[in-house]
């Protein structure tokens, strides 16, 4: 056994049909001498050929092992009826007989239908056959048996867009060293999975019906009304009868999506009609299956209602109406649907009909098929063809990858990269020059899983995550997550886009230093242009950030159905643009866009890696279009845009942590731990140096001292790394998360400085006035105006302006709490709380020394106390927000009470009461009766104006001299 295909290898003719003579159609010529060329140089890979339903697939497959002279083939068939079709056929050859490829003395193969699973009684049964045909299931279990496998050096898959599914792609899989041919007329699917292998033939639709095997093929549209199954089911009727009186011998199929639809159906056409229909359904038993479809080609029905039956390679040229009461609503079963009608192999048959309820809200690809106007044959060639013209690009395209930073490496045929669908999500990067063969860092977790194409400067990593699970308290049980990390370099515009699923700027950094010789980042103006050239815009989550303060609402989020009616003028002064993310129109379709500060763009598409790419580099070419203007007629457009920062300003007075810092501090961490539980927010950022292209900055907690630079690009960066946090799991520099988490800095004309953006205000807005300065004698009280507190160490005997302070406050009796707050991270050096009918009022004070030898005379001695002043407004933010701030202080030491109770002050805050708040500067240097130099009015004046305008603290005073 086994040599039967070898030895009828020499009785194989390839006569071409003819209106006049038997033979083959120019489809199954081509196919068959495409398997003879592609195996010939490739032994283990798997052929696809495309080939439009009713073209002779069937012959195909099975003059297949002719070709390529098998030993034992298997062929899997979709379905049972399918099945016994190609073992009737092929153990009498009948159809290539009759198409005269063998005459009718060739010997016949030993054909063997298994129609139940596999098991070690039909073994001999098997073994003696040279074909075997099976469905799926029975398939499997044949690819299982170790006696079977490798007997068979051809696995023929009919109707192969179902390969993807997992039973049949574990049949490819087990039986990995036989040839593989797989036969569609679809070559793609609606979930997107991969046929794997090389569509080495395609007969286009369009030639099919040239050549006379894709017949015509009528749409007949019903106008909507409510009574459309009925309108349908007559309408069916007048067509059937008409063609018969006509001469055609043509019967009708009635297609239902459920099982109770078509028992509906059935009574309908019964009733409403003079047709006699059978109904047939999965329920039902193969017997009962076969018999009415015998009845139906013996031409005793008049037609069949089925649900999802007789579809893929049922062979009945003569059904040539369809009444279409549920449509099919992906092509690929639209053009399956329509080929079993449209087959041309039979006498006295014209053109097939399709009856449906005009719905003009039914799309398939973007194109209303069941529409009054609808031409189908136009409308199903352009489809079909279009849908396999871009499968075999993909296909292509996905060939271009190559395995590492090898030349010659395939690509492990178990990593499909077709399958991968990232989320449109993407960093971008201004970069000069590109090395795709770089390494991923170390931090990505990529070995060998590297994929690279040229064509496009795109590079593919997976990487590994091990973490431990929640549950686990150990590393001995480990999560092992597959991280995708995408990073494309579109050339033209000398960007770089990088997806990757941590989503964090220290791995994007990595990645872009990694990949680029240098880089530098988009500004948000630039990054606004992803919104231009779009119209009907429709913003439904929006992002807006305070200029002035993080305290008060910091950063406003507001999401719904059109979230930029809540944008006004006014609002348009205190706010500048955060993120945005939208609903929008191109030219051709909707799409959803958003972009944020950190130059990153998404949207809520999934799309496959070539899609994907498009999509950056659609979008790129956008960001680096300077002529775009972009215009959503909507009130977003109130917000003013930031600029590029350029240089950093002489007039910086003060920067503060960003809002994501000040709702989730990190913790400080510390290799002896002499550190514990305390967060980044108790370490003050003071500004040592402004330079035009840098700012240097010192960070000190306890015995912890770092210098920081941040250069004009909001690079940070440091020598030492002596401050390290625990932000969740993971211990990072402070470096690093300020990379991640940048500073905002502010100046004295309303600039507001985050990042690389640079945010301009309303300077002519700022203003001050001596009538803020509450002047006092100090020399009344004794007090050492250079002194700023007592100290042991420094200052044990003069009475410095903490204790002043604390004189005049204890001395108002007004005052229902005294809270003594001096220290590292401290709300201010003293609070005192007032209470009132129908609110609170907060008061904060901050207290600075004077160091210059003159009143008026040195701007820093109002800088720092100044920058305290704006921060300590964050924690007049919420009413739970202070309580618990006081809390936290006093359970670390400090929040002492000079006057009321702890516990009574908390729980006469819980009172339903608003809290409202006041900031005072105490700095003696600042004197009231001689005039201020217009260098330290700016800082007054913007001190003034950034607290008045951050929300619930609405004044500043200043406690000066006389």
């Amino acid at each position: 056994m086994g040599n039967y295909f070898i030895k009828n290898y020499n009785k194989l003719r390839y006569p071409k049909g003819s209106d006049r003579t038997m033979g083959l159609r120019n489809a199954q010529i081509g196919a068959i001498h495409a398997i003879a060329s592609f195996f010939t140089i490739h032994k283990n890979k798997a052929a696809i050929i495309v080939m439009p339903t009713g073209s002779g697939k069937t012959s195909v497959l099975m003059m297949a092992p002719y070709i390529l002279q098998s030993k034992k083939i298997l062929i899997v068939t979709p379905s049972v009826m399918v099945r016994g079709q190609i073992k009737e056929d092929f153990e009498e050859l009948k159809t290539l007989r009759k198409a005269t490829v063998f005459n009718d003395q060739v010997e016949k193969p030993k054909v063997y239908e298994l129609k139940h699973t596999y098991n070690s009684e039909i073994h001999e049964k098997i073994d003696r056959s040279d074909v075997v045909i099976a469905t799926p299931q029975c398939a499997l279990t044949l690819s299982e048996s170790e006696d079977m496998l490798n007997k068979f050096d051809l696995v023929l898959i009919d109707e192969a867009h179902h390969s993807p599914a997992k039973t049949w792609q574990q049949i490819l899989i087990n039986m990995n060293n036989s040839k593989h041919i797989l036969v569609t007329a679809t070559p793609y699917r609606l979930d997107r999975k991969e046929i794997k292998g090389e569509i080495i033939f395609s007969y286009p639709l369009s030639m099919a019906y040239a050549d006379g095997i894709f017949g015509e093929i009528e749409y007949i549209p019903i106008d909507e009304a409510p009574n459309k199954d009925f309108l349908i089911a007559k309408q069916a009727e007048r067509v059937l009868i008409a063609d018969r009186e006509l001469g055609y011998e043509h019967y009708l199929m009635v297609r239902a999506n459920s099982k109770e639809k078509a028992k509906e159906l059935e009574k309908l056409y019964q009733t409403e009609t003079k047709l006699l229909l059978k109904r047939i359904d999965s329920s039902m038993t193969n017997k009962v299956v076969d018999l009415c479809i015998k009845e139906l080609k013996d031409k005793k029905l008049d037609g069949i209602i089925c649900v999802d039956m007789l579809g893929e390679g049922f062979d009945f040229p003569n059904l040539k109406i369809a009444a279409i009461h549920s449509p099919h609503k992906s092509l690929a079963n639209t053009l399956q649907f329509i080929g079993r009608f449209a087959r041309t192999n039979a006498e006295n048959i014209g053109t097939a009909k399709f009856i449906a309820m005009n719905d003009n809200e039914l799309l398939i690809e973007n194109t209303n098929m069941y529409s009054n106007d609808a031409i189908w044959q136009d409308i199903i060639i352009d489809l079909s063809e279009g849908k396999t013209r871009k499968e075999e690009a993909t296909k292509q395209y996905f060939r271009d990858f190559r395995k590492g930073n090898q030349q010659t490496e395939t690509i492990d045929e178990e990593i499909s990269l077709h399958s991968i669908r990232p989320n449109c999500h993407a960093k971008v990067y201004k970069v000069n020059g590109i090395n795709l063969t770089a390494e991923f860092p170390e931090e990505c977790n990529v070995s060998d899983l590297i994929f690279i194409n040229e064509n496009d400067n795109t590079v593919i990593g997976i990487g590994k995550n091990y973490s431990p699970p929640r549950w686990g308290t150990n590393n001995n049980i480990l999560d092992i997550q597959n991280i995708l990390h995408v990073v494309h370099f579109q050339k033209e515009c000398n960007l770089l886009f990088i997806y990757s699923q941590t989503k964090t700027e220290i791995i994007y950094e990595k990645i872009a230093d990694a990949f680029s010789d240098s880089y530098e980042k988009i500004p948000k103006y630039q990054m606004n242009r992803v919104l231009g050239e779009l119209s009907e815009f429709e913003i439904f989550n929006s992002g807006m950030q305070n200029r002035f303060s993080e305290s008060g609402e910091s950063y406003r989020i507001s999401a719904g159905a059109d979230v930029s009616s809540a944008i006004d003028p006014i609002t348009g002064k205190l706010y500048s643009p955060g993120h945005v993310f939208c609903k929008a129109q191109t030219e051709d379709n909707q799409i959803t866009i958003g972009f944020s500060s950190g130059a990153k763009i998404w949207s809520s598409t999934y799309f496959s890696i070539q899609e994907y790419i498009k999509w950056c580099d659609y979008n790129g070419r956008k960001i680096a279009n300077s002529n775009i203007k972009v215009k959503t007629n909507t009130n977003y457009d109130y917000l003013p845009m930031p600029k590029r920062l350029q240089a950093y300003p002489d007039n910086i007075f003060m920067c503060d942590y960003s809002a994501n810092t000040y709702s989730s501090p990190p913790i400080l961490y510390h290799l002896d731990n002499q550190i514990d539980r305390n967060i980044l927010t108790e370490i003050v950022p003071n500004i040592i140096e402004v330079k035009k292209d840098k700012i240097k900055l010192l960070f000190s907690f306890q015995n912890l001292l770092e210098e920081i630079t941040c250069d004009i690009n909001a690079k940070y960066t440091s020598l030492s790394s002596a401050i390290m946090l625990l932000d969740g799991r993971g211990k990072i520099s402070l470096v690093d998360y300020l990379n991640e988490y940048p500073l905002i800095f502010r100046t004295t004309d309303d600039v507001t400085i985050q990042d690389i953006e640079y945010c301009e205000g309303n300077p002519k807005a700022i203003i001050f006035s001596s009538d803020n300065i509450i002047a006092i004698d100090w020399n009344q009280y004794g007090t050492d105006i250079k002194v700023e507190v007592n100290d042991n160490r420094y200052h044990p005997t003069e009475k410095s302006i903490q204790s002043t302070l604390k004189e005049i406050l204890e001395a108002n009796n007004d005052y229902k709490y005294l809270i003594y707050d001096h220290g590292n991270g401290e709300i201010a050096d003293f609070i005192s709380i007032l209470e009132k009918d129908h609110y609170f009022e907060v008061t904060l004070y901050h207290v600075k020394g004077m160091s210059s030898a003159l009143f008026n005379s040195s701007v820093n001695d109002v800088y720092e106390v100044s920058g305290q002043a704006v921060k300590s407004t964050i924690w007049l933010k919420t009413k739970p927000g202070f309580i618990n701030k006081v809390t936290s202080r006093r359970r670390a030491g400090y929040c002492k009470f000079i006057r009321g109770e702890f516990e009574d002050f908390r729980n006469t805050l819980k009172q339903n009461k608003q809290l409202t708040g006041k900031i005072v500067i105490v700095q003696p240097s600042i004197s009231k009766s001689i005039p201020i130099p217009e260098k330290l009015q700016e800082v007054l004046a913007a001190t003034k104006y950034y607290i008045s305008n951050s929300g619930k603290t609405k004044s500043l005073e200043i406690m000066g001299s006389i």
